[in-house]
This record gives structure tokens, sequence and C-alpha cells, in this order.
């Protein structure tokens, strides 16, 4: 079962999956973004997402977009049950948001559908924003580029998607553990 955590930054998906993941027998993606922002730190001396978002945003994406692919699948090979910490939707947001190079993006379209076609996420939870004031070049403080993320992330995902609300953590978890039980019911 893959279970995606989308949202906007600072929407405590880290802290929802990683919670999670303390509580049952699972598999996780971690947000990838970071992974390969530090391997083109290593290979191009980037210092922040701002330098990538200057040099090739689309290619960056679209690495971005194949690592978190691959790692679900690998997850899934060894596990019954998969959290991811984002999606290919939040991944989505940022391709179309931050695209400079057409014929890349649209190579990022081809491959995005297709996977979306061949492998679907089995629950996808929304998580509504919280009040996190950290500026970490990755979560943002400005509440106004957080809510447009909300707002078109939960655009683009699917109907099937279920929200979190901005209530405290052990609610949530409570809440998103409950969806998760009544669907292992329901897929045996």
């Amino acid at each position: 079962m893959l279970i995606g955590f989308a949202g906007s930054s600072g929407s405590g998906k880290t802290t929802l999956v990683d919670t999670i993941a303390e509580k049952i027998n699972c598999g996780v993606v971690r947000e990838v973004a970071r992974d390969i922002f530090n391997d083109w730190k290593q290979r191009y001396g980037f210092e922040s997402l701002a330098e990538i978002r200057m040099y090739s945003p689309t290619k960056f994406q679209l690495e971005v977009f194949r690592e978190q692919v691959k790692r679900e699948d690998e997850e899934l090979a060894s596990h019954d049950i998969v959290l991811t910490d984002r999606t290919i939707y939040d991944n989505f947001f940022f391709a179309i948001f931050y695209h400079d190079d057409v014929s890349l993006l649209n190579r990022y379209f081809k491959e995005f559908r297709k996977r979306e076609l061949e492998r679907k996420y089995d629950l996808l939870f929304v998580c509504q924003a919280v009040n996190a004031d950290v500026d970490d070049g990755f979560r943002t403080a400005d509440i106004a580029y957080r809510e447009l993320q909300e707002f078109v992330i939960a655009r683009l995902v699917p109907y099937r998607t279920l929200y979190v609300p901005a209530i405290p953590v052990d609610r949530r978890v409570d809440l998103v553990l409950s969806h998760i039980n009544f669907a292992r019911r329901w897929m045996k």
C-alpha cells in the first residue's frame, strides 16, 4: 500500500510521517528534494534552492521526480506499506511553478502522466498548513506562498484525497491511522 502525504511547506508532513512510522511496520520515502539538493550542492556548488531555481529548476524537479518514483518502487518491493513524505503531486506543483524549459517540462509531463497511470497512491493525504515559522530554504515562513502551495497542490491531487486538518499532532496521527487501518482491512 503506497500512502502519500502532500501539502505546503511547513504543513507537518515530515512530523506526521515520522510519528506514524514509529507506530506501524512500514517503509518510508523521505523528502527527496533535500537529497537531490545536497547532491547538486556537491556536483555544482549550489548553496540554495534559489540558486538552483535561477540555473535550471525544471531539470532539478525532473531529477527529484525520477528519484521519488525510484524510491517509492524500491520501498514497495520490500514493504507492504510505504509512507511518502511529499508526493509526485507536490513535485508537480514545483515543476509548474518554477519551470524554465518548456521542452524539459513536456518531458516531465509525459513521465508524470505515465507514473500516474501505472501506480497510484492507495491513500493520499493533503495536510493543511500549521503555524510553522521555519525558513530553512525548503520551508518558508511566507504565509502567502504557503497558501498558494496549499491551494494549488489540493487541486492537483486526484479527487480521492483525504484532508488532514491543522489539529494537534496526536489527533492527526489518530486520524491518519484510522484511515490506514480501514484501508488495510479492505485491501486484504
